[in-house]
């Protein structure tokens, strides 16, 4: 069934508004890196607006979104910088696509490599262009200009809510607004991405960013898509007990951060009880997993039933993969090969990566996703525990979905890398004490 759009007059009049705003943005960005990423994003949150016609295939048996993106990556690998194409933290990048290549030379198919290619492209150019804007901008200025690429997602929301456009979930008919969009799922994960760059802005007020904080965090929520609610968490808990405890003097933060602890565990908890329904069957398969490690035959009609057949759908993944050949089993069946072999995609991203590039998909995803996450570790600066917390939502969102192969999650992955290397690279403040004791030293002669 296809979901509710918007009425196309009203979808259109957004759009032209929202094109003059980006104009606008634009003309007082600095950079082709900031503006590329700026007009990158905005482009495919517009696109999907229309997904009644940019989800079907236009040339080639491509459709206009995977045309938009092959574009995107097209032009960015002309317009960045070719010396950041070679940043180590990339490596990990390249070995997947190698990969990739490899599996689909094994199975017989090298061009089913070419759409899994792409993507991981979009990913390097999305990540070098964050990088290269954050070099050539002050953090602040640029990301308050980002937050200019996201507004179309919260303009159509709040239409959505407006007009009653409202998509009922395939699993419980529970209501999903966004925003006349296709799916909650890649719409919430673009949210997660607004929500963590509304987090990154340090000039604003204590009220008015959590304000902002709450508001996006409402749309999440009205989105009604449980991965991401589930991955807001660790984003929410940070930005909100961590910007209150920044905003006040260090001897009184013990005493803030307690208190804005105890806050956002009472809101969760009052959240937690408004949508207990909805998540009752993830209480279930997490207080006892092991009821549900088994062959796909040996399911029942209520263990299909569990968490939107999630438990049934993996289980057929993996035995699939287990039943396999050797070959198959190092290499998988090839890139995107789900698409032929099964009915939905795996909803596991280290799943999807053990069925369609085998163990050494599953190595190298694990290795990808550990240098990365070892970037902000190396984060000598207090946001350290942002990002931290950050990488820890988007593992949340690989388990129960397939982040990386939807666009959105990729724009989500690469904001939460291009901003962690550019922090992890910039040099620790001095201390006060020994600015001052570097300053009264005599000069050497």
């Amino acid at each position: 069934m296809t979901p509710p759009t918007l009425p196309l007059p009203v979808s259109l009049m957004a759009t032209v508004f929202l094109f003059i705003l980006l104009v606008l943005t634009l003309r007082q960005t600095r950079g082709i890196a900031a503006r590329f990423i700026i007009s990158a994003l905005w482009l495919r949150f517009i696109m999907s607006a229309f997904h009644q016609y940019t989800y079907d295939p236009l040339v080639a048996g491509l459709s206009g979104n995977a045309l938009g993106s092959i574009t995107v990556t097209v032009f960015g690998l002309l317009v960045l910088r070719p010396r950041y194409w070679s940043l180590k933290i990339l490596l990990p990048v390249y070995s997947i696509i190698g990969l990739v290549l490899l599996s689909a030379f094994v199975n017989g198919a090298p061009a089913s490599a070419l759409n899994t290619i792409v993507k991981y492209l979009y990913f390097i150019v999305i990540l070098v262009g964050i990088y290269q804007a954050l070099r050539e901008n002050e953090a602040s200025r640029f990301t308050l200009a980002l937050l200019s690429a996201f507004t179309p997602l919260f303009i159509f929301f709040v239409l959505s809510l407006v007009l009653g456009v409202v998509k009922q979930s395939e699993a419980d008919g529970s209501a999903s607004y966004i925003g006349g969009y296709y799916h909650e799922a890649a719409f919430s994960i673009a949210l997660l991405g607004a929500f963590f760059v509304l987090s990154l802005q340090s000039k604003w007020s204590l009220l008015w960013k959590i304000t902002a904080l709450a508001l996006a965090a409402a749309a999440i929520y009205l989105a009604n898509y449980r991965t991401s609610i589930l991955a807001l968490v660790p984003l929410a808990f940070y930005g909100f007990a961590g910007e209150s405890v920044k905003h006040v003097l260090p001897r009184q933060r013990a005493l803030v951060g307690i208190a804005a602890v105890a806050a956002a565990l009472a809101v969760l908890i009052a959240l937690g009880a408004t949508v207990s329904d909805r998540f009752s069957d993830v209480a279930a398969f997490a207080s006892a997993p092991e009821r549900y490690i088994k062959p796909p035959q040996d399911f029942t009609r209520e263990d299909m039933r569990l968490m939107s057949s999630r438990a049934y759908i993996w289980s057929t993944y993996f035995y699939s993969w287990a039943e396999a050949g050797p070959v198959q089993q190092l290499f998988g069946f090839g890139p995107d090969s789900w698409q032929d072999l099964m009915l939905v995609y795996p909803h596991n991203t280290l799943l999807a990566a053990l069925f369609e590039l085998g163990v050494f998909g599953v190595v190298m995803m694990l290795l990808f996703w550990a240098s990365m996450f070892g970037v902000a570790l190396r984060i000598k600066r207090d946001v350290r525990w942002q990002f931290i917390l950050a990488h820890g939502a988007f593992f949340i969102l690989n388990m129960a979905t397939m982040a990386l192969w939807q666009i959105e999650g990729i724009i989500f992955y690469a904001l939460i890398c291009g901003y962690s290397l550019h922090f992890a690279l910039i040099p620790r403040p001095m201390p006060l004490a020994s600015l001052a004791f570097q300053q009264s030293r005599p000069a050497v002669q």
